[in-house]
């Protein structure tokens, strides 16, 4: 040991210590060792004798608060070992007991420009101190507008300055709540389940692209399954199948709508016998004339019904009795495209001796059928109603059309 009295110098393995230096300790081999004591509380100095002086400084020994070097500040001891501070460049040797925040029951806040920006409370929660914008969302990737904030009482989930989905406080969730040009899809296994197209207001069932409607249902069949639906619940009238019904499978059948033409009745000035027509000859023969045309247009291949109905009264070219005996002919054919598919005829004659005639108006009704094919771009067919008559060569007076029950109607059957 060597000691310089004029400067007040201690040297500990040295005979000369360093001049700016109270004690120079020096040593090629050996350590210096200070006192090593179990510190177990932080906030209490602990030691039984002593004036509690700042600075004082010793080698805790508690593995709980953490083993290494300690100095009491003047009202509670702190570490000094480098391995409770988080480094800049990064740790290691890190433990479940080594942490970043509080020791004490106070929130830890991180913050930037002097002022608290994100903290985690002691509940356990990761709170940011603004609810941020659709541009500027609180909590985003690096790229900007994609992320989460707030807006009101709304948890908003934004992409590139839009708002794809809304959390509401009213229970609801949300869907493109600003109404933006956002498309939803979702995949099935090889091909789309539903697909909305926002820029056409429409929803898709199985169709990559919903077109002309507001729900657009696609698939080879057009059949839509009903759990629990069975036989027992299909309508069918023994001859057309409702436009909706149940098949033995339980699967609920949309068909398509039946075109129908129903042409008015007589007393609404029916476009098919709008006014009565006479055919009248002194020596009338055989004779036909039309009375109604019309056309029908098919774009898919259907059946064609046609019904109809048609007063008659028949009596002599003077418009008296039929006293000859003679029989007079009459009837009513249905043609499509040239071809009868429905007639109906009467045979009408009296006594020789004359006689009175029945007063009101003799009926010709019946139906016919004939399957069309359509197309696409559509194939139209002419449909015609016929009168015939034969009188036989006799005086005859034939008025077709003076009842307001006449009828005429169409319908294509799909």
């Amino acid at each position: 040991m060597s000691f310089l009295s004029a400067t007040a110098q201690i040297g500990f393995g040295t005979s000369g210590p360093q001049p700016e230096t109270l004690m120079d300790v020096y040593s090629v081999d050996k350590g210096l060792l200070l006192p090593r004591i179990s510190i177990s509380d932080f906030n209490s100095f602990n030691l039984p004798v002593g004036s509690q002086t700042e600075s004082l400084l010793l080698y805790n020994t508690n593995v709980t608060l953490g083993k290494g070097f300690t100095y009491w500040n003047g009202s509670s001891w702190n570490h000094v070992n480098n391995n409770f501070f988080w480094s800049t460049y990064g740790d290691d040797n890190l433990s479940s007991s080594n942490f970043l925040g509080t020791a004490d029951n106070n929130s830890f806040i991180i913050g930037t420009a002097g002022l608290p920006r994100l903290h985690f409370t002691t509940g356990q929660q990761l709170v940011a101190h603004n609810n941020g914008t659709i541009s500027n969302p609180s909590w985003s990737m690096i790229n900007t507008g994609i992320g989460a904030y707030s807006l009101g009482n709304d948890l908003r989930i934004g992409l590139d300055g839009k708002d794809y989905i809304s959390a509401a406080a009213t229970n609801a969730i949300v869907i493109n709540p600003s109404q933006e040009n956002i498309d939803l899809s979702i995949q099935g296994n090889t091909t789309p389940v539903l697909q909305m197209d926002a820029s056409s207001n429409s929803l898709g069932i199985a169709s990559t692209a919903p077109i002309e409607a507001s729900m657009h249902v696609q698939g080879v069949t057009s059949n839509v399954r009903i759990h629990s639906l069975g036989a027992t619940h299909s309508n069918n009238n023994g001859v057309d199948q409702s436009l909706l019904y149940v098949n033995q499978e339980g699967e609920l059948i949309l068909e398509a709508t039946p075109h129908i033409t129903q042409l008015p009745q007589f007393e609404f000035e029916s476009a098919y016998l709008s006014s009565s027509v006479t055919v009248s000859n002194a020596t009338q023969g055989e004779s036909t004339v039309v009375l109604h045309s019309t056309s029908e247009q098919l774009f898919d291949d259907g059946l064609l019904e046609v019904v109809y109905q048609t007063s008659f009264s028949v009596r002599s070219h003077t418009g008296g009795a039929i006293t000859d005996g003679k029989p007079r002919k009459y009837g009513i054919r249905v043609k499509v495209d040239g071809r009868v598919i429905g007639q109906t005829s009467k045979m009408y004659t009296s006594a020789a001796t004359g006689g009175s005639i029945a007063s009101g108006f003799m009926y010709l009704n019946g139906k016919g059928y004939k399957p069309l094919t359509g197309n696409s771009s559509g194939t139209t067919y002419a449909i015609e109603v016929e009168l015939f008559v034969d009188g036989g060569g006799n005086s005859t007076e034939y008025i077709v059309g003076s009842s307001s029950n006449d009828f005429f109607e169409v319908i294509v059957h799909y």
